[in-house]
């Protein structure tokens, strides 16, 4: 692939950039038009005489006169007719001789309003024909919204070939963290457009040890499906780390997707983007290694480091389960139901839901009016607080955040379904409110809070000694078989992690939150989603990248859960040397070496090293990266409970796999999995 170096002179803001421009399919040369490109170097308006970028294919012509030219006037007609109602749209115009036939596609910025849109295709749309005035083959961004057209179809075919590559001369002052902070912020944006239905994403995240923030944006032509979408960004983020080490601001393309970061909130967007940094551990590990997905090699890498992530660009969405919705108004201070929707309130076995339902009042009052003092966490869809009823019971109030958009519908389902499920292991639901523009769900109180709080401060874990660690085990080991298989509704949790086990007054655990749980029909369904929900790092390989939800999702997650107990270690922890940071790859290693024990918590004090072996055995068996070597919850409660039930060993190499279950769309493809980064290799088969 050719390269040439381009120094380009912007007029109106006089800034001087230098920017790599490569060959298209090494048949298109790249050119920068006599303004700078400037995504995000320059507020600017949508509207746009000249592209930012042009891509002219040379090698093949029209003429102005020719029936390719009259199609392609047709097509970029109904582009710009339809792409602004939502920002997305292509057509193709069909002929006997396929060289005359067009495909054209149109895509703005997910973020911009219609008319801003709008008023970007209708520059767009001039300038394509004008910049590229007799090429069968083009493609131009504006700062707010690209068009491209072929005569070759090329509609659901991805293409992440390199583009364009701009960047900002600056550099920041630490390249070294800051290069850090490019590659995680723009892989979780890359996974997170791959589940977005608009197939793009935003955030900020703070620079590694500083203050200030990073900005991102990607996108991806929305005809392709997210993993196509999160490979082509992946590639860009490869090229990204090579081209443009330590720049102030960086815009890379592809015909398929783009990638923009910047450490100026150039655009409206930026202002206001959800703040990743809180979500993810207190830092991202440094990318050990990369190596893109170039063709000629037997043997593909690929490293991604993904952090905890909700609720940004629309990919992460609460699903709960199972039925009817319950509409409630107020009147006075009590609450009535609305026409037919008290029928709704009983389920199939009589249940009437308005035993279970509390005045807002009684909760304000129990809350001291939700005071700051009695807040015992927050969340991503609400927060807690303790309360006391007028009976003396003492309560755990989730409110939720009105903004958080969770309908009614789910409201209602996850309070029918939290209802249904009675089990010593389970948080119990004592009701809920919705009243006014207030959702709340209303729960025991658990003194003790979350397992988190005990097992990962020094200054509190020795409190969870050899036997209480194995109660918490099984506990939780129980309640998940009892969602999985013995409860009236089975649920896949999808959120099993330390912070959601809750332990009361005797530290025996309860599994909370199920905001984001799924009901499956038996242990063997599998389900496919593009709305990944959870917390990476706990989440099983198949479901964080290809959206494959089974079962044996949650037995993956309760594996990592397994090793921080007997261990103490957070699944991901910066603060030890490199190589021991992630615990899933440290447990790996150490059962290689033979030295597994190494890894129990010393505050523990005394414990049967045989149990504990086993145990982290049977956890590095419920992590397994291949679904069917993992067991079911039944099974991995058998062996915890009775040494006699042997651990099966997994010697099934990748490249020996046969098999056709569609989650393993690449004979032997092996995934690792770790806290706050998903690292999986990718192997050929031979």
């Amino acid at each position: 692939m050719g390269y040439f170096r381009a120094i380009v002179l912007d007029t109106r803001t006089l800034a001087l950039g230098v920017f790599s421009i490569s060959y298209y399919n090494r048949k298109m040369l790249f050119q920068l038009l006599s303004f700078l490109f400037i995504f995000a170097f320059i507020h600017q308006t949508s509207a746009e005489d000249d592209p930012r970028i042009k891509v002219c294919d040379s090698s093949t012509n029209n003429t102005l006169d020719s029936a390719f030219s009259s199609n392609l006037g047709i097509a970029l007609k109904t582009l710009q007719n339809n792409t602004a109602q939502t920002g997305f749209s292509f057509t193709t115009i069909s002929a006997s001789n396929s060289s005359q036939s067009v495909t054209a596609l149109a895509l703005c910025r997910a973020t911009i309003t219609e008319s801003e849109c709008q008023e970007c295709m209708d520059s767009a749309v001039l300038s394509i024909r004008r910049v590229c005035p007799d090429q069968t083959t083009a493609q131009i961004w504006h700062t707010y919204c690209m068009i491209r057209y072929s005569s070759r179809n090329f509609i659901d075919n991805a293409d992440s070939s390199l583009a364009f590559s701009l960047f900002d001369q600056r550099e920041v002052p630490n390249p070294t963290t800051f290069d850090q902070t490019v590659n995680s912020l723009t892989v979780n944006l890359a996974v997170l457009a791959g589940k977005s239905g608009k197939r793009f994403a935003v955030a900020k995240m703070k620079v590694i040890s500083s203050d200030i923030y990073l900005y991102g944006y990607v996108e991806c032509t929305r005809d392709v499906n997210g993993e196509s979408c999160t490979k082509c960004l992946l590639s860009l983020r490869s090229y990204m780390m090579t081209c443009c080490s330590g720049r102030w601001a960086i815009w890379v393309g592809a015909p398929t997707c783009s990638v923009q970061v910047n450490l100026d909130p150039v655009h409206k967007d930026w202002e206001t983007a959800v703040d990743i940094s809180t979500l993810l551990a207190p830092e991202m590990p440094p990318e050990s290694e990369t190596e893109s997905e170039t063709g000629g090699s037997h043997r593909k890498l690929i490293y991604l480091k993904i952090g905890a992530v909700a609720g940004v660009g629309g990919a992460v969405m609460t699903i709960i389960v199972v039925v009817l919705i319950v509409v409630l108004t107020r009147k006075g201070r009590s609450m009535r139901f609305v026409g037919d929707d008290a029928n709704a309130l009983r389920n199939n076995q009589g249940v009437d839901m308005r035993s279970f339902l509390f005045d807002l009042d009684v909760l304000i009052a129990a809350t001291d009016n939700f005071s700051t003092k009695n807040m015992l966490g927050r969340g991503g869809f609400g927060t807690v607080y303790k309360g006391r009823l007028q009976d003396g019971r003492e309560i755990a109030v989730k409110k939720l955040a009105t903004n958080s958009m969770q309908g009614k519908e789910e409201f209602e389902n996850e309070v029918r379904v939290l209802l249904k499920m009675q089990h010593r292991n389970l948080v119990q639901l004592f009701g809920c409110c919705v009243q006014e523009r207030e959702r709340i769900l209303v729960y025991e109180y658990l003194p003790n809070k979350s397992l988190d709080k005990f097992l990962f401060d020094k200054s509190k874990s020795a409190i969870l000694d050899w036997p209480k660690r194995l109660n918490i085990i099984m506990g939780v080991a129980r309640g998940l078989l009892y969602l999985h298989r013995d409860s009236v509704l089975r649920i896949i949790h999808r959120d099993i992690k330390a912070s959601n086990i809750l332990l009361d007054h005797q530290m025996n655990p309860k599994i909370s939150d199920f905001g984001l749980a799924k009901l499956f029909h038996d242990e063997q369904s599998r389900h496919r989603t593009r709305q990944i929900a959870g917390t990476f790092g706990y989440m099983a390989p198949e479901y964080a990248i290809r959206g494959f939800l089974s079962v044996k999702s949650d037995v993956f997650s309760f594996g990592v859960l397994l090793l921080e107990i007997i261990s103490g270690r957070k699944n991901y922890d910066r603060q030890l040397e490199a190589e021991n940071q992630e615990l899933l790859k440290l447990a790996r290693r150490l059962e290689e070496e033979g030295r597994l024990m190494e890894l129990v918590d010393v505050t523990i004090g005394t414990y049967p090293e045989e149990i504990a072996l086993r145990c982290m055995q049977i956890a590095l068996l419920c992590t397994e990266d291949f679904i069917e070597d993992r067991p079911t919850m039944s099974a991995t409660l058998s062996m915890l409970s009775n040494s006699s039930v042997a651990i099966p060993s997994v010697t099934e190499s990748p490249d020996h796999y046969e098999g056709d279950d569609d989650d393993r769309d690449n004979a032997g493809r092996r995934e690792q999995f770790t806290r706050n980064s998903i690292t999986f290799s990718l192997q050929d088969g031979r």
